[in-house]
């Protein structure tokens, strides 16, 4: 469906073209859709300082186990390349590497949680490469004990404790393999984790008067 302007309204809005020939409202609805379309990468620099979890309090736990974090190795701490045996291992992923070193500064157990564990030859070439890339020989299992309260994994799906509640990506490319029920409703069975990032605008911005 096509509007036609009045003779005035046509001169009014042609006398606002830049030189470019454009007019301040295409200028502006440009500039919002580059915004709404433009990655928005965190300000990691100006995260704060979290708090050591130097223990975490649970009557499901007997005693005597100490505290650990477990990460994983291939596609979290290191790129999961082609597999080429037992010894070979990707580059680090800086991020990562960088978080697990703060950690072990910081004076928390930090153990490597990996299925390359299955063979001792596994785990002296993981430890082999944690220190060639600037970290303790960390301790490195293929099984979690009643000490781990924390496990960062490229496969895990995090579930909300004694719910079954688990958080999602909308992203395809972050959907759990094994299918959620048909009936699950969001925000009551799983919660959508930066789904606002994904929803489309309902309406442009105001737009300038011309």
């Amino acid at each position: 469906m096509r509007v036609r302007l009045p003779p005035r309204a046509l001169g009014t809005v042609g006398s606002t073209l830049d030189s470019t020939g454009d007019t301040p409202l295409n200028q502006s609805m440009f500039a919002w859709i580059r915004s709404f379309l433009s990655p928005k990468e965190p300000n990691l620099s100006e995260a704060p300082d979290e708090p050591v979890p130097s223990e975490r309090v649970s009557t499901t736990r007997p005693e005597g186990f100490k505290p650990w974090i477990g990460v994983d190795l291939d596609g979290t701490l290191a790129r999961a390349d082609s597999w080429e045996g037992i010894t070979h291992i990707g580059d680090p992923i800086p991020l990562m590497l960088r978080r697990v070193r703060i950690w072990v500064e910081k004076g928390m157990t930090v153990k490597i949680l990996t299925a390359r564990a299955c063979d001792p030859a596994g785990i002296a070439a993981t430890q082999a490469w944690l220190v060639s890339h600037g970290l303790p020989a960390l301790e490195v299992t293929d099984r979690k004990d009643f000490g781990m309260i924390e496990l960062w994994d490229d496969r895990a799906i995090q579930v909300v404790h004694n719910s079954g509640v688990c958080f999602l990506s909308p992203s395809v490319f972050g959907r759990p393999r094994a299918p959620i029920l048909p009936d699950e409703i969001a925000d009551q069975t799983y919660i959508l984790v930066g789904a606002e990032r994904f929803q489309k605008p309902t309406a442009p911005p105001p737009s300038p008067t011309v």
